[in-house]
């Protein structure tokens, strides 16, 4: 009966490192080869869509701007910087406004109250746990402009 082979724990450890470098190596290939291969028109397209001069935002002020698809996202100027917010109520999608008043976003549909940070504070969306979805910006303090990250609207083919 021939001898069995036993196999050192650095003989063991170096095996172990080999095979996982190659199927880190050969996996990483394989999706940027899908990536590669895949059609760009799956891939969401985005811009940058100029929304105006830091300047022309006062702090605690909230102006509405339209995406490329028509829809108003609403940018909010504060003390700690700009954020901005879909108007789109999380609950069954209604408008949502800025009640300055208040200092409050407040959707009439179902009279769901957002406080200043988007997080529901009371009504329906405020029960489901929901808050107004965050919409990319981008500041460039050097320029001194906002952009607003958007995507593309699809392309209808003739």
């Amino acid at each position: 009966m021939p001898e069995q082979e036993q196999t050192s724990r650095r003989d063991f450890l170096s095996r172990l490192a080999m095979w996982g470098g190659l199927i880190l190596a050969y996996g990483s290939l394989g999706v940027q080869s899908a990536l590669f291969i895949l059609p760009e028109r799956l891939r969401p397209r985005t811009r940058f869509l100029f929304i105006g001069q830091i300047s022309e935002y006062d702090i605690g002020t909230v102006r509405t701007i339209r995406n490329l698809a028509g829809t108003p996202i609403l940018v909010k100027c504060s003390s700690d910087g700009f954020t901005a917010y879909s108007s789109i109520c999380p609950h069954l999608g209604c408008r949502v406004a800025w009640e300055a008043e208040n200092n409050r976003f407040f959707c009439p549909c179902h009279r769901g109250v957002f406080d200043e940070k988007g997080v529901a504070t009371s009504g329906p969306p405020a029960d489901a746990g929901q808050s107004l979805a965050e919409v990319p910006l981008k500041v460039d303090e050097e320029a001194g402009v906002l952009y607003l990250e958007v995507r593309e609207p699809k392309r209808r083919r003739a």
